[in-house]
């Protein structure tokens, strides 16, 4: 399981297209499934997390490249 920091949503996403299916921690957010190339809510979410999972989703869904060539 990897751990990831609040703000590193571009890491996350990348993570997340990578693996497809799995589960991550978020530091002080607590740890999500993902299913489907998308971050799922936990059940009893607050809104921090639910802030969370729409940005991941958001950025996975925006087809933004996750990785560039300098």
């Amino acid at each position: 399981m990897k751990n990831f920091a609040r703000e590193s949503i571009a890491q996350i996403a990348k993570y997340i297209k990578i693996f497809f299916e799995g589960s991550l921690k978020i530091e002080k957010l607590g740890y999500f499934r993902f299913e489907h190339g998308r971050i799922c809510c936990p059940v009893d979410a607050t809104q921090q997390q639910k802030a969370i999972v729409g940005l991941v989703n958001q950025r996975i869904k925006s087809n933004l490249p996750v990785a560039q060539w300098d």
